[in-house]
């Protein structure tokens, strides 16, 4: 073999080394890409499922305040209206006596109007009901948050898993993370779920 052969033969093997290098650096690029894409993503989905758990809770608390608030207000305006009653039979001539416990119900019936407007459930569905549905509504929207963050670490996992990714993902630090099973306690605004 003569120099010139030897020079493009030598030449050829560099360039399919550098060919190859190229594409590993650019596979090697993409996949770590991907990977810390899926690890946000699954970072979201944590966010949102801490964010609908804190907002059960707030949002179940105001509706059980409001309840036994309806729930109070309806037992102090049955009291008024015994009381006005027992008033009005042994001292029809007292007036002033049956002024002053009407003057009481109207307060408590603005008290009540005011608590209906801040929560029209309260009128239209009653306040066990309204309670109920709360607590439906926000534990489904629980639900399908904590769905949603099952499905990103079913792909995060699956990700970090498979053979190619694997490597890379080792060499990275990325590891699976757990699935949520069983059921959630609320969460402080520290509390991760992510290891």
């Amino acid at each position: 073999m003569n120099d010139s052969n030897r020079f493009t033969i030598k030449t050829a093997a560099l360039s399919v080394i550098g060919v190859c290098l190229g594409l590993l650096f650019f596979y090697c690029w993409q996949t770590y890409n991907e990977l810390v894409d899926m690890r946000h993503f699954l970072e979201v989905a944590q966010g949102r499922l801490l964010v609908q758990m804190q907002r059960r809770q707030v949002v179940v608390t105001r509706c059980r305040e409001a309840v036994n608030s309806y729930a109070d207000i309806e037992g102090q305006l049955q009291e008024r209206l015994i009381e006005l009653h027992r008033l009005t039979k042994t001292q029809s001539s007292r007036a002033q006596v049956v002024r002053g416990q009407v003057g009481e119900m109207m307060k408590l019936v603005q008290k009540l109007d005011l608590l209906i407007e801040k929560y029209p459930g309260l009128r239209s569905k009653g306040p066990y009901v309204l309670l109920m549905e709360t607590f439906q509504e926000a534990g489904f929207q629980v639900i399908t948050e904590r769905l949603n963050y099952n499905n990103w670490t079913y792909k995060y996992n699956i990700m970090c898993r498979l053979f190619p990714h694997r490597i890379l993902a080792k060499l990275c630090g990325f590891s699976e993370q757990p699935f949520l099973q069983g059921p959630l306690q609320y969460a402080s605004p520290g509390y991760s779920l992510l290891h």
